[in-house]
């Protein structure tokens, strides 16, 4: 049980039971802190596995019937799904519920809140648990896997301390170190440290696999650098584009300053100045 000043979270909903609703189950129904921990997911098969597992205590008839049974509510669905759950969340936004996210992307979701007339609201608090891996699904996932990583917290107005600090509890009570952010600039700089990379590797991996592994001795990818950068390809295609879609404009950028700086680095190792390009890579020592 957790309590705020004038909040008690006894109850805990979570919507969507892949790789992070699946471990946030896990997670929170381990650290006991809660009385219950429900879960709806329109994949029967999925919610099969859950109870089987004892991922959750319970299993929501709908969306609707889990909000109304519990006190706060984590959306963890793709962000292409997102819409559909906020028709479903608006008739209880502005009540005793607080709700939260944890899209890698907050583009779709803001702009359905003014869209819509709720860019005032107060119990939605936007966060966003930096804790994915690669491997995707409900049976990839790990009662663990927040344990040490950073969960971005935002807010859509100036909403009630007490409400935040209910998600940061939820948070914090699964040793995830909390920081604040502006929603306005979340999108661009996940773009710099997650999205961008993911891109990268994405096309890295397809054109090694089309023109060398796939030709000459696949077995050799196994340990090395390229198996370090192209690691995170694995990663859930539909979901990743569908993150790349919504965080258009940022990634793009991104990835044009990213061109001119491989079209620098191509032009240096084609003019063969050492000095030059011992100068260049030194400057890009990852900065710590």
């Amino acid at each position: 049980m957790s309590n705020n000043k004038n909040i008690q979270i006894n109850k805990i909903f979570v919507v969507g039971l892949g790789l992070i609703g699946a471990s946030l189950c896990r997670s929170l129904k381990n650290n006991q802190k809660y009385e219950k921990i429900i879960e709806y997911d329109c994949d029967k098969d999925v919610t099969d596995f859950a109870i089987k597992n004892n991922y959750v205590d319970e299993i929501s008839q709908g969306i609707k019937a889990g909000i109304n049974n519990s006190d706060l509510i984590v959306i963890c669905v793709p962000v292409h799904q997102i819409k559909d759950i906020l028709h479903i969340l608006k008739d209880f936004f502005n009540t005793e519920k607080i709700f939260t996210d944890t899209l890698s992307t907050k583009n779709t979701l803001l702009e359905f809140m003014i869209k819509n007339n709720f860019s005032e609201t107060k119990n939605f608090i936007l966060s966003h648990p930096m804790a994915g891996t690669e491997n995707y699904g409900i049976e990839n996932s790990k009662d663990d896997l927040f344990a040490g990583a950073v969960t971005l917290i935002s807010t859509l107005v100036d909403q009630n301390l007490d409400n935040i600090n209910s998600v940061k509890d939820m948070w914090q009570s699964l040793d995830c170190n909390v920081v604040s952010i502006d929603s306005a600039i979340h999108d661009e700089y996940l773009s710099i440290i997650s999205h961008a990379p993911h891109a990268i590797s994405f096309a890295l991996a397809k054109n090694t696999n089309a023109k060398y592994l796939t030709k000459k001795l696949p077995e050799i990818n196994s340990k090395g650098s390229l198996s370090d950068m192209i690691r995170i390809a694995n990663s859930d295609p539909e979901a990743w584009a569908n993150i790349f879609k919504d965080n258009q404009s940022n990634l793009i950028k991104y990835l044009d300053e990213y061109l001119e700086e491989l079209s620098e680095l191509k032009s240096m190792i084609a003019s063969e100045n050492i000095d030059d390009l011992v100068s260049y890579l030194k400057k890009s020592k990852p900065i710590k």
